[in-house]
């Protein structure tokens, strides 16, 4: 027998706000009738959890509980904003808590999972503090020369040895995920923590170069895939014993 689990989230707001959202709850009450029917699946009630404006820790729980079902499905429906900083949808469980919707994804036997957002996405931007602002600001001043990037890359191809490096991004019997706007999670992943590794590495390009391998980056998109996807897609790489490994970017 199929073990199912719903997961019901909600949050209109503050009773007396501007903001406050009635709808939350008709939304609520749709969802529930829908699911108990035939058309919707026929859910059992027992089935069916619902939380409303619940602590974060409280989601946690609910998430761990449901995550060796068959099959689960999660609804939020409330006040949520984008976050720049973190790259995902936030949602507002209540004041003073709110609930990254990646974690909505977490579970390693959660195979099988559908997660519904009804929230605004408005991009909340992250303010840089004056110590992050004065470190951007010299990075920025780094401007890579074109021609040393394509001869040091030219380089450290030719101090690795013959050898074919095979970056998969799933393993075995798994799927490989898709996003319409990011792309896939592992191309999207590898370009991500290569981008980081830009902004976050200091190097004096007037004395020497930096190089990022493609080993390096498969590792450090490894995790964000795993995040975007629950733990139901884990990269691969097939690579020679030993490095050095081809690079991926170069910095010169």
């Amino acid at each position: 027998m199929i073990r199912r689990k719903v997961l019901i989230i909600s949050n209109p707001g503050e009773e007396n706000s501007e903001d406050y959202s009635k709808g939350v709850f008709v939304d609520v009450e749709n969802y529930k009738k829908f699911l108990l029917s035939p058309l919707g699946g026929y859910w059992d009630a027992s089935e069916i959890i619902y939380l409303n404006r619940p602590r974060k820790t409280f989601v946690d729980a609910y998430i761990k509980s449901i995550e060796s079902a068959d099959y689960t499905f999660i609804v939020y429906t409330g006040h949520g904003y984008y976050s720049e900083a973190s790259g995902s949808t936030i949602l507002n469980l209540r004041p003073g808590e709110k609930y990254d919707s990646l974690d909505l994804r977490s579970g390693q036997k959660a195979m099988r999972r559908t997660i519904i957002l009804d929230c605004c996405r408005k991009v909340t931007r992250h303010y840089l503090t004056e110590d992050e602002f004065l470190a951007k600001v010299a990075r920025r001043r780094v401007t890579l020369n074109a021609d040393e990037c394509r001869r040091y890359f030219d380089e450290e191809i030719m101090k690795c040895g013959s050898g074919i490096v095979i970056g998969n991004s799933c393993s075995e019997n798994e799927y490989s995920h898709d996003h319409p706007i990011s792309g896939g999670y592992y191309s999207s992943s590898l370009l991500k923590t290569t981008n980081n590794w830009y902004e976050n590495t200091n190097v004096n390009l007037s004395e020497s170069y930096s190089c990022f391998s493609i080993v390096a980056a498969h590792n450090g998109a490894l995790e964000f895939v795993k995040k975007l996807s629950g733990g139901t897609q884990n990269p691969e790489i097939a690579k020679p014993r030993s490095e050095p490994y081809f690079p991926f970017a170069i910095m010169a």
